[in-house]
């Protein structure tokens, strides 16, 4: 459906200027008629090129579960509700998303099955929690499940992007500034002290050694753990038991394994929390839960957990037999099995881990920074020490 820029009179005679989408000219003018508007002259925008298994923004989503969710909630017709989120969508290609949705809904389609011609923007649990919300008849309570999820989300990958962001570029600039150490600084001072005779202490000797290999061999030296790095994620996306390995490792490593562990957890949890409360079944709530872990021994975890579910074991038994979970989450799991309050239980386990991931993000980000800057000071002190020392023995021995 194309776009037009149009300009327009109101009853005032007030000129008015915007876009719209409309099927042509024609249909422009009687959209602009229902809100008071004259159609003076009008312009048919180039359409952009969008891929329609493309990717939208996460903001542009959490705005559509927004506006959704008011427009339901204010008894606005569902293909006008859409047609308004899509008018007033500034990303191009939620716009043609959204119209295509928007003409299945009017054919008589349902919502949910019209989301589900575009499985790489609305995936399986998108479309599972509006099919939700239609068979209860509160479409509503499903977007603002969706848009507290999609928050939530943002969230945490903000807070994963905090955790990698500044160690890698601190590891930059670090391994920058030992290059240019040793290629440039530290050659021309050796240079001087080998000429001038200077005996040398066993760590001069080795800073010669590494400068030299450095100075000759960088490529080898920063090549081989490049090359190690891509293979390890090239095997890690073809073979899942090597990736099944990589990720049993992950979970070991001290400090980040932790951090893994409860972001993943958190996912679960907080996911798990929002199929159920919107009304789908503890098998049908695991099983999409289990879509937002990305480490695969947590995913079988939570794969042991729904057989032994199915097979008639309580939800708590079944989360202790995993041996994943800790026993405070398992511990509020079961008060809300036992007291039929589960939509409480699960916003206190949410909490938990809320609380959990922030502090162990700050922790690791914490432990990082002053890792790396000793690093850097011990690189620096071994140069100093290495350069200064044999200058500073031999001047120690002219006697004035």
């Amino acid at each position: 459906m194309p776009t037009f820029t149009y300009n327009a009179i109101n009853d005032s005679g007030r000129s008015m200027r915007g876009v719209v989408v409309a099927d042509n000219e024609l249909d422009l003018e009687a959209r602009l008629k229902e809100t008071g508007l004259d159609l003076v002259s009008a312009r048919e925008m180039q359409a952009k090129k969008t891929s329609r298994f493309g990717k939208v923004k996460l903001k542009d989503m959490i705005i559509l579960c927004m506006h959704m969710e008011q427009l339901d909630k204010a008894g606005v017709p569902l293909h006008d509700a859409l047609a308004d989120v899509r008018d007033s969508s500034e990303s191009a290609k939620m716009r043609d998303v959204l119209t295509g949705v928007y003409e299945s809904v009017k054919n008589g389609a349902m919502l949910s099955k019209a989301l589900t011609a575009y499985p790489k923007i609305f995936n399986e649990v998108f479309t599972g929690l509006i099919a939700a919300g239609e068979k209860t008849g509160n479409l509503s309570e499903s977007f603002v499940h969706l848009s507290e999820h999609l928050k939530w989300s943002a969230e945490i990958r903000r807070k994963v992007k905090k955790a990698t962001r500044y160690p890698v570029v601190l590891l930059l600039v670090i391994t920058g500034v030992i290059a240019v150490l040793m290629t440039q600084v530290v050659p021309k001072m050796v240079e001087f002290i080998i000429s001038q005779g200077f005996s040398l202490p066993i760590h001069t000797r080795a800073l010669i050694a590494f400068s030299y290999a450095f100075e000759n061999y960088w490529y080898f030296m920063i090549g081989v753990p490049l090359g190690i790095i891509s293979f390890i994620l090239i095997f890690y996306r073809i073979s899942e038991p090597f990736a099944y390995k990589i990720d049993s490792i992950v979970l070991r490593v001290p400090v980040i394994g932790p951090v893994v562990r409860k972001i993943d957890m958190a996912r679960f949890t907080h996911f798990f929390s929002v199929m159920f409360n919107s009304g789908i079944d503890i098998l049908d709530s695991l099983e999409a839960a289990k879509g937002v872990v990305s480490n695969r021994v947590l995913r079988e975890a939570i794969d042991m957990v729904k057989t032994n579910v199915s097979e008639g074991t309580s939800l708590t038994a079944s989360l202790r037999m995993s041996n994943q979970f800790p026993n405070l989450v398992i511990r509020m799991f079961k008060v809300g099995e036992d007291s039929g309050n589960m939509a409480e239980a699960l916003e206190n386990i949410n909490f938990f881990y809320n609380r959990e991931v922030n502090d162990a993000v700050e922790a690791m980000v914490g432990m990082i920074q002053p890792t790396l800057t000793v690093v850097m000071g011990v690189m620096i002190f071994w140069i100093i020490a290495a350069v200064f020392g044999p200058l500073y023995e031999s001047f120690s021995k002219i006697k004035f």
